[in-house]
């Protein structure tokens, strides 16, 4: 199979352009499909481009998958990080409920993001771990705590409550939203002793 010549006047995408576009497909369909289940044939059906071609731009499927795994906790990262200038109570609260809204929109991928992560995978272990690490020192850094070992730890357990909670919660809403972002600020208080 040959490809169709490109139209006068296009140019040939650089390697970087069609690996990000690539990932960027893995992105669309993250939502309804999570990365472990996505298929190299409908990424490079959805690209244009021949199964051969994509393995040119990725060694293996796993680095194809580590890469969209990348790719979107780089853009939770981005969702969630606290807005300049704001206080420090509303810096966490803000972070909370940008969170819940991300799970309650991206629940399935998200809940194999973190199964993916404590299920041993340690291509999606090290995206999360890093993911986790980002988010204590921004977390630590908006109460304007000292990052000592008990309270990085308290932080992570709050974080993996925080994961298990708003995962049920949006398979199956007990409270409203605003209780569930209250309650968890309250937790993180607690925990840090503010």
């Amino acid at each position: 199979m040959t490809a169709a010549p490109f139209p006068s006047g296009r140019t040939r995408r650089t390697a970087g352009d069609r690996r990000a576009q690539l990932v960027e497909i893995g992105l669309e369909l993250l939502p309804t499909t999570p990365v472990q289940e996505l298929t190299i044939d409908e990424v490079a059906r959805r690209a244009g481009i021949s199964r051969s071609l994509l393995f040119h731009y990725f060694a293996t499927k796993r680095d194809y998958y580590t890469a969209v795994t990348q790719a979107a906790a780089d853009l939770l990262w981005e969702h969630l990080l606290p807005r300049p200038g704001a206080p420090a109570d509303e810096q966490v609260r803000g972070m909370i409920e940008r969170y819940v809204g991300w799970v309650d929109t991206y629940r399935e991928s998200h809940l194999a993001f973190v199964r993916g992560a404590a299920g041993g995978d340690p291509w999606v272990a090290g995206v999360y771990e890093d993911m986790r690490e980002r988010l204590v020192d921004v977390t630590l850094g908006a109460l304007g705590l000292p990052d000592d070992t008990a309270r990085r730890q308290f932080v992570r357990a709050w974080f993996a409550f925080s994961e298990d909670l708003v995962n049920q919660w949006a398979r199956e809403p007990a409270m409203s939203r605003d209780e569930l972002v209250t309650l968890l600020v309250a937790v993180l208080d607690r925990l840090v002793g503010r």
